[in-house]
């Protein structure tokens, strides 16, 4: 039994038995703790197993001494042997292990008991025959007989090699290659990996040829050197499917076969009851939908013997949780159904009567395969009525929970090819016929659609259902980047012999419809199969090749979150805190709920449980959000007490006006949330409870004596979001969320009620932080002008194919003093009918094939209402060309206004839906989305509006604001705020948490916000809001988008590029730099009492611009001139739009440290301006410098491109030494500004 110890690693001589088992997969080699654990199936469901040390054992033998815990069990209780049987071999293995010394191979102990077992089951046979006839005894029985053995690699190399018949100069070896595929060589050059470290495992041989013929044949198990053939290799029967029906299908270890499982209809279902583990997929879901082209089409020429076993080997490698398959015939499913792995991995099959009566019918059909879960209910659906019922197509509808509570239907369907009659419209029927039935459930079809993007009559319908039913590669996808064709004759063989039209086809999908309960995230779907195989791997000389079938697969990681709705959860006005003592001396006498609940208007209840994940930011959050930018806050009037009957309750009462606002309101969310609604037997009636009565008589003596004192109001500016703890009852409601309503924030000001602590709002004031109401009135001004001008010309009278809206983003939109009004003009094509249209619809349709032409055309159009009304207003005026057109006007006030032009075309929806932000949510308008993420997530607007100017002010005047200049933009600032706001603001107790938020709280998250960035991982770490379920699209440009930048700030809308992508090495450094600046100076000074954090907070943004800091040696200083003021800020716009370039070569290509100024100077009445780049090396060495020469030159050329250029644009540049630039700034000059 002794083994002689080899040089190989001991992971390869675990992999070595895997020779002398049945099959590879009986070994198993997976992690437990700080071992390794190894399981090894035997025959008769015996397991071997033990535990190794992967560190301690690397280059040890496997021999007993060196493993942990061997022992022999059975693997199940389906072990076939008797008490006896199994008595007897467990002591032959503890005889064997007492027997083994220091040098036993574990190799050897596996052979010995599968010999001892082979022998015992062959005397047990014999004594069992001895009592029956010849007649009794099965063909099973016989092949049980050690003749019929098949004889494994090691016997058959030990026969060529010991065999003196056998010429072993003759003889090849095929052997498989982890990543290379079949190989060949002599038998005479074979190295075993025991005896050479560059030689083969005896488990991936394959093969062995004598004179070029195959004699064994691992595989196919044939072998002809000892007669002990196995045709596929498996002792079950060849056609399994003989005694199968339609149904629903496991594998029964214990016969040997499969077996038929119960199951009921969809329409017997009743969803109430809750769904058990062993019928709910798993979270996280991986899927796979596969045409793999039937044996009914030219079998010879597809080759489909080859295809279907590589085909299942695809299956086997991957093991997906559920695969749909499609053109499945009996011949596949005999295949399929022999499978080690789908037998051993408990595996679920459905199987359509079209499949197994496939040869006598010349059909085809569908499976659904599903890993250790089954479904709950399946039916089979027609997918088309038709006189005959014998050829009506099917669909596979099976259901699965996702939770207790909520299930998700699967459709593995496969519709009519272009072969058939009608076959558009039965397409159109079909889809048309699920998506009615099937609107109130969640539901995947997946499969084969048979028609691409290009179908007009098919897309028309998925078109129509866009909003319910979303196409998962389109939602990650851009089809004009990424066609995702399945189908393509272009580069598929199969394809191309299959196809008559030779049309590439998006052929294979996955569609999906959700209910609000229900959300999920595309980990990954891609396009496999791609590969070719060939048709004769065992013949050197035949280079033919064929694809795995005509379609490519098409696989799915998909995650799934279920959603509850609970009493836990509202949405509810607040009334301000200023009413509260008019309202709870009632409550706290006659309201149970009064340490529970704040005093509250109730407009959801119950509502979602938000967990604080992206879905429910991107699919409650945001969308409630986009409903309320359409309502303007308001004033709330309370005028009586009054009473429900029914339920014995007393409240306050809204006057009229009020009451109609609230209930308009309300009614727009029960649409957005439908299903939050449980109140279907009576009207929505908002009231204030002040009191809650368990008797008749309590209730009445309460109801005669309350009285309202005094009426009052209070402004509606927010909604709450109120939720509690899911364990604990008496808890109290504290907010989660506070979303504001109307479109645009108030700007935070002195004179603001309800926001934050009076001594807050001193602070700010006397720093100078508030933007002056003059400065916001002349913004909001321009804008409402500005809307009123373009709604002149757009509207409803003028267009009927066409909606547009005029829209604020950026600072403006969030209440923060910025320096320009951004805003965007979204031009929307709508579906409507021809006779419908406008003379100006019919113009702009002429020219939405030409987009360049469109969008001159509506920039034109604006241009002239904008000079027709505000022409006297306007100081200049200029058009922009970027990704969207750009009006940039700055009026005689300095008011600037930046105007981004949009235009969508070709978009198929209802014109029952005007152009907002709730219908085009899944369409994001420029900016806008943006801005509105943000505000979903900082829990507290207000808060968030304190300190983001106050870090804004900071940067600013630190001279680290900017993002032409290689710092961070405003966006960039924004979410580094709302990262701090989302994380340290939770949870907010109670309305005081905000509208008393003290100097004390802001220091300490102003402190949070610099220790948080100063001590973050910029090299390696990225800043987003939501880390654990961001995902990045997989576009390339995407990737490039995001890696771009030394300081990865992602924004949190698609597509989810870096905000901080203008950001180089020096100028992360430099704003790191900067954060650990504000740490070091209060670590330096008190910050013990109120005045103590009052006094820091004012020192903090008493830091100035270090620029040129200490470690600047030079400076490149750019000097513009211009004979006019318009003609100056359009060429210093166009150095700024070609600085990030420069100042990326000046790093990458040079290699070079530099520190840009934060701003321009502007000196001679606006017509001369100066910028500066620090750099740490000496003006010689700079200008000696040639890399740096080139890259400055190459800059400099670009101002002769500007279009725009005039005589008098003049441009020039010095490279001076630190001493001197400040030696310059010294001499009096005109006033210099900085802008």
């Amino acid at each position: 039994m002794a083994d002689s110890n080899s040089t190989t690693t001991f992971i390869d001589q675990l992999n070595s038995l895997r020779s002398i088992l049945r099959s590879d997969d009986h070994l198993h080699i997976q992690p437990s703790g700080d071992y390794e654990q190894v399981r090894i199936k035997l025959d008769h469901d015996i397991q071997l197993g033990f535990f190794f040390d992967s560190l301690d054992s690397l280059n040890k033998s496997l021999t007993v001494n060196n493993v942990t815990d061997l022992r022999m069990n059975k693997s199940s209780n389906k072990c076939p042997l008797s008490n006896a049987e199994w008595t007897t071999i467990r002591k032959y293995f503890d005889e064997l292990i007492r027997k083994s010394n220091k040098s036993t191979s574990v190799e050897s102990i596996i052979q010995s008991i599968q010999d001892h077992l082979l022998k015992l089951t062959i005397t047990s046979q014999k004594s069992k025959q001895t009592d029956k006839t010849l007649d009794d005894v099965t063909p099973a029985e016989d092949m049980s007989s050690p003749g019929n053995k098949f004889r494994g690699t090691i016997s058959i190399f030990n026969r060529i090699l010991h065999d003196k018949t056998i010429d072993r100069s003759q003889v090849m070896l095929g052997y498989e290659d982890r990543f290379t595929g079949i190989h060949e060589m002599p038998f005479n050059e074979f190295k075993r990996v025991e005896n050479h470290e560059t030689g083969v495992p005896m488990h991936r041989v394959r093969y062995f040829k004598i004179n070029g013929n195959i004699v064994w044949d691992r595989t196919k198990k044939i072998d002809l050197l000892t007669g002990s053939d196995q045709p596929n290799g498996a002792p079950i029967e060849n056609n399994p499917s003989s005694n199968l029906a339609q149904g629903l299908y496991r594998f029964d270890p214990s016969l040997q076969q499969w077996v038929e499982c119960p199951h009921i209809s969809l329409a017997s279902d009743d969803t109430k009851i809750p769904s058990t583990k062993e019928t709910c997929l798993p979270e996280r879901c991986h899927f796979l939908s596969w045409n793999i082209l039937s044996d009914n089409y030219q079998t010879e020429s597809v080759h489909t013997c080859q295809r279907h076993h590589t085909l299942l080997y695809t299956l086997k490698t991957l093991l997906p949780d559920v695969i749909c398959l499609q053109d499945v015939t009996v011949s596949f499913l005999n295949l399929l159904l022999n499978e080690l792995w789908l037998q051993e991995n408990n595996y679920y099959i459905v199987i359509m009567k079209s499949v197994i009566n496939s040869e006598q019918n010349k059909s085809c059909g569908q499976m659904i395969l599903t890993k250790n879960f089954r479904p709950r209910s399946l039916t089979m659906c027609p997918l088309h009525v038709s006189g005959d019922a014998e050829t009506t197509k099917e669909i596979i509808m099976a259901r699965f929970g996702l939770s207790p509570k909520i299930t998700i239907d699967l459709a593995n369907l496969h519709l009519f090819s272009d072969h058939c009659d009608n076959v558009e419209e039965k397409r159109c029927q079909t889809l048309e016929n699920i998506f009615n039935k099937m609107k109130t459930n969640n539901y995947m079809l997946i499969g084969d659609f048979n028609f691409g993007d290009y179908n007009l009559k098919e897309q028309d319908i998925l078109e129509k259902y866009q909003d319910e039913v979303h196409d998962l590669w389109k939602d990650i996808y851009h089809i004009d980047q990424n066609p995702g064709y399945t189908f393509d004759p272009s580069s598929n063989l199969c394809a191309r012999i299959t196809s008559t039209s030779q049309i590439k086809l998006r052929s294979d999908r996955y569609l999906m419809r959700t209910l609000d309960t229900l959300s999920y995230s595309i980990e990954h779907l891609a396009i496999i199969g791609t590969e070719t195989i060939p048709i004769n791997p065992f013949d050197d000389d035949d280079f033919q090749r064929i694809h795995q079938s005509d379609h490519y697969a098409l696989q799915l990681v998909m995650n799934f979150r279920t959603r509850s709705i609970s009493h836990r959860s509202a949405v509810a006005i607040l009334p301000t805190l200023n009413t509260w003592p008019l309202i709870d001396p009632y409550r706290q006498q006659y309201d149970p709920s009064f340490d529970r609940w704040p005093p509250h208007i109730n407009l959801l209840w119950p509502f979602f449980d938000l967990t604080d994940c992206e879905e429910d930011q991107e699919n409650i959050l945001l969308q409630l959000r986009l409903l309320l930018c359409q309502y303007e806050s308001f004033s709330a009037g309370i005028d009586q007490i009054d009473s429900f009957i029914e339920n014995k309750t007393i409240y306050m009462k809204l006057n009229q006006q009020s009451e109609n606002q609230v209930k308009q309101l309300q009614a727009q969310l029960i649409k957005l949330f439908p299903q939050c609604s449980n109140n279907n037997r009576h009207t929505y009636s908002p009231h204030m409870t002040i009191g809650q009565f368990e008797n008749e008589e309590k209730f009445k003596e309460a109801k005669s004596s309350l009285i309202l004192n005094e009426s009052f109001q209070f402004p509606v500016h927010y909604i709450y979001i109120l939720q509690r703890s899911l364990d604990n009852d008496t808890e109290p409601f504290h907010i989660a969320y506070q979303l504001p309503l109307g479109s645009v924030l108030p700007p935070i000001n002195s004179k603001q009620l309800h926001s934050v602590d009076e001594k807050l709002q001193q602070f700010f004031q006397t720093m100078n932080l508030y933007e002056s109401e003059q400065s916001y009135q002349r913004k909001q001004e321009k804008f409402e002008k500005l809307s009123s001008c373009f709604e002149q010309i757009f509207n409803n009278d003028t267009l009927h194919c066409f909606t547009h809206s005029f829209l604020p983003y950026g600072s403006f939109r969030i209440g923060i003093n910025g320096q320009d009004v951004d805003t965007v003009f979204i031009l929307n094509e709508i579906k409507c009918d021809n006779n419908q249209a406008t003379s100006f619809d019919e113009a702009l349709r002429e020219l939405k094939h030409d987009p360049t032409g469109l969008n001159d055309h509506i920039v034109d159009l604006l241009e002239t209402q904008i000079n027709g009304t505000m022409k006297n207003e306007i100081l200049h005026y200029r058009k922009i060309q970027a990704l969207f057109p750009i009006i940039s006007i700055v009026f005689h006030d300095q008011t600037k206004v930046e105007i981004f032009v949009q235009i969508k075309t070709n978009k198929e929806k209802s014109a029952k839906y005007d152009l907002n932000l709730v219908s085009n949510f899944h369409e994001p308008i420029t900016g806008v989305h943006e801005i509105e993420y943000l505000l979903v997530h900082v829990r507290s607007p207000p808060i968030f509006q304190y300190l983001l100017t106050f870090v804004r002010t900071w940067a600013q005047r630190v001279g680290l604001y900017g993002r032409v200049y290689g710092y961070l933009g405003g966006y960039s600032w924004a979410i580094l705020c709302a990262y701090i706001c989302h994380k340290f603001l939770a949870p907010i107790k109670s309305l005081s948490s905000i509208e008393q938020f003290s100097i004390e709280e802001f220091f300490s998250l102003v402190q949070q916000f610099f220790s948080t960035f100063a001590h973050f991982n910029w090299l390696g770490d990225t800043v987003r809001l939501y880390p654990k379920t961001y995902k990045q699209k997989s576009l390339s440009d995407k990737l490039l988008a995001y890696h771009r930048g030394s300081m990865r700030i992602i924004s949190p809308s698609a597509p989810f590029n870096n905000t901080g992508r203008s950001t180089s090495n020096s100028t992360r450094d430099l704003i790191s730099e900067g954060f650990e600046r504000v740490l070091e100076l209060i670590d330096t000074i008190n910050t013990i009492t109120l005045d103590d954090k009052s006094n820091a907070l004012r020192q903090i943004l008493e830091l100035t611009n270090h620029f040129p800091n200490e470690k600047m040696k030079s400076i490149l200083q750019l000097t513009l001139s211009s004979d006019s003021t318009d003609e100056l800020h359009a060429w210093t716009g166009w150095m700024q739009s070609r600085l990030a370039h420069f100042l990326n070569d000046c790093e990458e290509e040079c290699h070079l440290s530099i520190q840009t100024q934060s701003s321009i100077e502007y000196r001679s009445k606006n017509t001369e301006a100066f910028y500066s780049i620090g750099f740490q090396v000496d003006p010689q060495s700079l200008n000696q410098h040639r890399y740096f020469s080139y890259w400055l030159k190459q800059f400099l050329d670009q101002f002769n491109l500007f279009p725009q250029r005039t005589e008098s644009m003049k441009v020039s540049h010095k490279i001076i030494c630190i001493h001197d630039w400040k030696l310059e700034r010294m001499q009096p000059k005109p006033q210099r500004i900085r802008k």
